[in-house]
């Protein structure tokens, strides 16, 4: 009764709510915060250990250190290089000073007696005889050098060859004969000691000196000459491969691997290789009485090419004696008239251009006992005197 009564009451009191409600502000939905941002973690420097910045110093030093040796090789390479020059201008200074003497070393392996100055000189004849490859301590012009050095040393009364070797090149071989004989025509006695081996180019050698010492199982002999080539055409035959070959004569490409040799060829190289035998039944006849021409030498039983022991090279003619390296030097001291000499190693000393490439290396860096040894294979077209045992 009351409200239809005040009608405008309820009109006013609706009024007031609206007006309050408009007054408000819209409500506000706020979103999410962003996540913080990723911060990548830097790592952690480690410092060096001790041994690491050691190791690095010792690198530095070794690259240092090779440095230096290098640039002192070359250095002293070009004063020996100088000295010689200057040495062409001065005898006197030549006989001091030689180039080719500090090559050479001289180790005195039993003293002279009675302060003597008379000695026997000892060179080696080791391995396979060959010239130079860049790498071989004993090659024929180090031996040659050696044999020549000792024949003009006044000191020297006469020479023995330490010989182990199955024999090598013909060129090579020869040159070391030449200098045997200029040694013997320069009154200086020589005797060879043969060690387990000296057949071949290694008896070639033996045969100009005065006298052949053998231990009794010493393989010696192999009288005779070997030539080598490969045969492939077989093999290119059967992979489909055809040579294509261009010569300006028919014997141009001899020896050639890739086809088979014509009789021609076959009936040229025999007579190269029996030549070259005649070459060397020639040097034993010089120097084993009992065979006093080459076709003698060609028709005893070793003619045919066989290896011999000691003892039945001593009972065939070939050697003078069994014995050791001690009969050896007390033959040379016969020979040479001189009892208490003194015995004096020759050897070839590399500079130091040679020891840091490794070129050649000294006697006391020779590794070759504990390493696999390198196979010789004949070089192709190449004539040898050499125990065929001694390569594949």
């Amino acid at each position: 009764m009351d409200h239809q009564a005040n009608p405008n009451l309820s009109q006013s009191t609706a009024e007031q709510a609206d007006r309050s409600s408009a007054a408000l502000p819209p409500p506000q939905y706020h979103s999410a915060p962003p996540p913080p941002p990723h911060y990548t973690a830097r790592p952690v420097k480690q410092k060096r250990g001790f041994f690491s910045g050691c190791l690095v110093f010792l690198l530095v030093v070794l690259v240092c250190s090779a440095s230096c040796v290098l640039l002192l090789g070359i250095f002293g390479h070009g004063c020996l290089n100088a000295l010689d020059e200057w040495s062409t201008e001065s005898s006197s200074f030549s006989t001091a000073f030689n180039k080719q003497d500090f090559r050479i070393s001289r180790k005195v392996i039993i003293p002279a007696e009675d302060n003597s100055l008379e000695q026997i000189a000892v060179i080696k004849v080791q391995g396979v005889i060959r010239n130079s490859d860049g790498r071989s301590l004993r090659s024929a012009e180090t031996i040659a050098e050696e044999l020549r050095l000792a024949s003009q040393d006044d000191n020297v009364v006469a020479i023995i060859l330490d010989m182990d070797t199955p024999g090598g090149e013909v060129v090579a071989s020869d040159e070391i004969l030449h200098q045997v004989l200029a040694c013997k025509t320069a009154g200086k006695p020589v005797v060879t000691c043969m060690r387990s081996m000296a057949a071949s180019g290694g008896y070639f050698i033996a045969s100009g000196s005065d006298w052949i010492i053998a231990n009794r199982m010493t393989l010696t002999g192999s009288i005779g000459v070997i030539i080598g080539s490969y045969q492939i055409s077989g093999l290119l035959d059967k992979i489909g491969i055809q040579p294509a070959i261009y010569r300006s004569g028919v014997m141009k490409d001899m020896l050639s691997p890739t086809r088979e040799p014509s009789s021609l060829e076959r009936d040229y190289i025999q007579n190269m290789v029996s030549s070259t035998f005649q070459e060397f039944c020639q040097v034993v006849a010089n120097g084993r009485e009992q065979y006093p021409t080459l076709e003698a030498v060609a028709a005893a039983p070793f003619g045919d090419g066989r290896v011999l022991s000691g003892a039945d090279a001593l009972a065939a003619g070939l050697v003078d004696q069994l014995g050791y390296m001690s009969d050896a030097i007390a033959k040379a001291r016969e020979l040479g008239d001189a009892a208490n000499a003194a015995v004096v190693r020759y050897a070839y000393a590399p500079n130091w251009v040679d020891v840091f490439f490794s070129l050649k290396a000294p006697d006391s860096l020779n590794i070759s006992g504990v390493t696999p040894p390198a196979a010789f294979a004949l070089e192709p077209g190449k004539l040898y005197y050499l125990y065929p045992n001694a390569c594949p």
